[in-house]
């Protein structure tokens, strides 16, 4: 679609820059072809340089994807300085600026998921147990409290804020709140979500500031709004100022992470906040038959609405979508996998034309085994990253130390794992001490002045903690590399720590495999490949390495459409996403709608994951349900009973005269050798 082919309604919604604009986008309606398209109007017609726009959405795929979009028709010398970013990108851009009005230092520390949990079981250790850092904290508890801290920190509130408003039950939350404050502050860290929250309130409180980013951009594209949260609205609105030119895209449809802040109803803010608003319906779809959007209307119409829209397709009306009934997750997974290999010869299809969705991740492990049984090659979306480990992050911040003892990001992670009695007041106040002095971590450890303000028995600790930093560094000045990198596990006691943090020795086990294959790396990059053409390495640069193939491997984590795989992955991972053929499995009441959301009556977000579900199909829809699951009696979903029924095929067991496990396993390898004989 070129831009010469955008319907009327694109067109309106690309051309239209005198004030405000929401573009309503459904599902399919070439939403990313119309902000590519805006940018490139705005540049070329209006006059705007690349450094005046400001696109921003919420995930760096989508970021990459609209750059290069943006890239395949503007001219390079026109989009110089565009940002094109992610909230949280844009909030670091800012705050790399800005570091100094909002108290924190230039190299001030970002602190991953990792980080965090630590800290705070940390704050939980101290308090139950008066510094003892041996006693046992419930991983559920540090993980309900982080998930308060993060709705606190996206609603905009201080701890005293959440403090004012919290009920008795979030008083503890609240405490550890400020307590981790105090600790973010000393470091001079932020986490994920003060990368809109801090940027947010330096501009309402630094007016100066606040000018100066206002003047900056002249028009801010948003994609995927309704996905926003009260502080990302705060955050926009401040950016936007009096100027008030913006084009925001968004679904309110398809709002399906109120679980992490979204707030769909920023929509109706938006409405209030700026009257002379101008809205454009996006209803055209062109991904999906209309039989599948038929479906996917009379479900989502069950929903109250902000603004309506109905979709429509100029495709065929396309087969009946298929609602297949099976005995258990079983013969679910084996009926699945049945029909991927039989859509596959009779619509020629790719395996990579498949798309299995579920609404839970556990949902997932009886197609797995099924698929690997069946030799259906198939990817995981959301998968962990290696690097993500926790064991590989902790060994792999011990070698970034002995690369770089300035490395503040990586000292801070393993200054106590595994635990040496350096508890959080003693961090504390190396933070603080090394930030009033301007020091890094590591350099503050060494000062007289700091070890007067702690006791003994921690100002030990650090000096024991440095002295094993430098034994290990002056091994690796005399060449001993190689030894450095084996002797550090059990040097430092890891393996007792997996031990007492892993539930069964199998995981640790597990852990410990990770750690030898992070060293075997590291390894490898020291001695090079000479049949490769990779020269050996000093081990800062073998270590600076492995941190870049870290970032890229998070950054590449999404799935390849090159590789011929089946795709299987939640539905909110599905989201952005489309299948020639999708499987939805398991719709079954208590999954789909969730058990939480019939207890919460949240019931309207969930029919929206179903809708967005439905609608990443492109030409075929089958949605399976089991008559048990985990032994027990299972009920059909109340969202298939809201599908117009004369656009279903219902095939229940009877009817599809279900084949036992054994013939059924039979039949596939038959079909299987067929398929790699042709």
């Amino acid at each position: 679609m070129s831009a010469d082919e955008l319907n009327d309604r694109q067109q309106e919604a690309v051309r239209y820059i005198a004030g405000p604009c929401l573009v309503i986008a459904g599902a399919g309606s070439g939403k990313t072809k119309v902000i590519t398209e805006k940018i490139s109007y705005l540049m070329k017609e209006a006059g705007l340089r690349g450094y005046e726009i400001c696109a921003v959405t919420f995930t760096n795929k989508a970021a990459r994807e609209m750059r290069n979009r943006v890239s395949r028709v503007i001219e390079h010398n026109l989009h110089k300085g565009l940002l094109i970013t992610t909230f949280h990108s844009l909030g670091l851009h800012i705050l790399k600026r800005e570091y100094a009005r909002v108290g924190l230092r230039k190299n001030f520390i970002l602190m991953d998921p990792g980080d965090q949990k630590s800290m705070v079981t940390s704050i939980y250790r101290e308090m139950l147990s008066n510094g003892n850092d041996e006693s046992t904290v419930d991983e559920e508890v540090v993980a309900e409290t982080l998930r308060a801290i993060s709705r606190a920190k996206m609603k905009g509130l201080s701890p005293d804020e959440f403090m004012t408003q919290a009920t008795a039950q979030d008083q503890v939350h609240g405490i550890i709140y400020g307590q981790y404050e105090n600790l973010m502050n000393a470091y001079s860290a932020v986490d994920f979500d003060d990368l809109v929250l801090k940027p947010m309130k330096l501009l309402q409180t630094d007016e100066e500031a606040r000018k100066r980013w206002q003047s900056r951009f002249r028009h801010i594209l948003v994609d995927e709004y309704q996905d926003t949260n009260s502080t990302q609205y705060e955050f926009l609105k401040l950016l936007i100022g009096i100027r008030r030119k913006f084009t925001f895209v968004g679904d309110d449809d398809q709002s399906i992470y109120a679980w992490r802040g979204a707030e769909p109803e920023n929509i109706n803010k938006l409405s209030q906040d700026f009257p002379e608003l101008k809205i454009i319906k996006l209803e055209q779809n062109y991904r999906s038959c209309g039989r599948i959007l038929h479906i996917a209307n009379s479900l989502i119409a069950n929903n109250s609405h902000l603004i309506s829209k109905r979709l429509f397709s100029s495709f065929a009306y396309g087969d009946p979508v298929v609602i297949r009934e099976t005995r258990d997750p079983v013969r679910e997974a084996e009926y699945v996998s049945a029909e991927i290999y039989s859509q596959r010869v009779s619509r020629n299809l790719k395996f990579r034309d498949f798309g299995v969705l579920y609404r839970t991740n556990f949902q997932s492990r009886e197609m797995e085994k099924i698929f690997r049984e069946n030799r259906i090659p198939y990817r995981i979306n959301g998968d962990v990253s290696f690097f993500d480990r926790a064991e590989v992050k902790d060994i792999m911040s011990y070698y970034r130390v002995l690369a770089n003892p300035n490395d503040d990001n990586a000292l801070i992670r393993i200054i106590n794992v595994p635990r040496r009695e350096i508890g959080n007041v003693t961090k504390q106040k190396l933070g603080e001490y090394a930030r009033s002095n301007g020091l890094s971590l590591y350099e503050a450890i060494s000062s007289f002045e700091l070890r007067q303000e702690l006791s003994s028995k921690a100002g030990e600790a650090l000096a024991g903690f440095k002295e094993m930093i430098e034994d290990f560094r002056e091994r690796i000045e005399d060449g001993e590399e190689t030894e450095v990198i084996s002797d550090l596990f059990d040097s430092i006691g890891y393996m007792a720590h997996l031990m007492s943090d892993s539930p069964t020795e199998q995981v640790a086990a597990i852990k410990y495999d990770n750690v030898l294959t992070l060293q075997k790396w590291l390894i490898m990059k020291l001695k090079g490949s000479p049949s490769e053409g990779m020269p050996p390495a000093e081990f800062g640069d073998a270590v600076s390495s492995l941190c870049l193939r870290e970032m890229l491997d998070q950054s590449d984590s999404d799935s390849n459409p090159e590789l011929d795989q089946v795709q299987m992955m939640t539905v909110h991972a599905a989201k952005g996403l489309e299948f020639t053929s999708v499987f939805i499995i398991g719709c079954e009441e208590n999954i789909i709608p969730h058990q939480n959301s019939i207890e919460n009556n949240t019931i309207e977000e969930e029919r929206r994951l179903m809708y967005v579900g439905i609608t990443r199909a492109k030409r075929y829809l089958t949605i399976t349900h089991c008559l048990s699951r985990k032994q027990e009696k299972a009920k059909i979903s109340r969202f298939i009973k809201e599908l117009p029924q004369e656009d279903l095929a219902f095939e229940t067991i009877a009817s599809a005269k279900e084949v036992n496990h054994d013939r059924n396993i039979e039949a596939m390898d038959r079909l299987l050798n067929n398929l790699l004989n042709e």
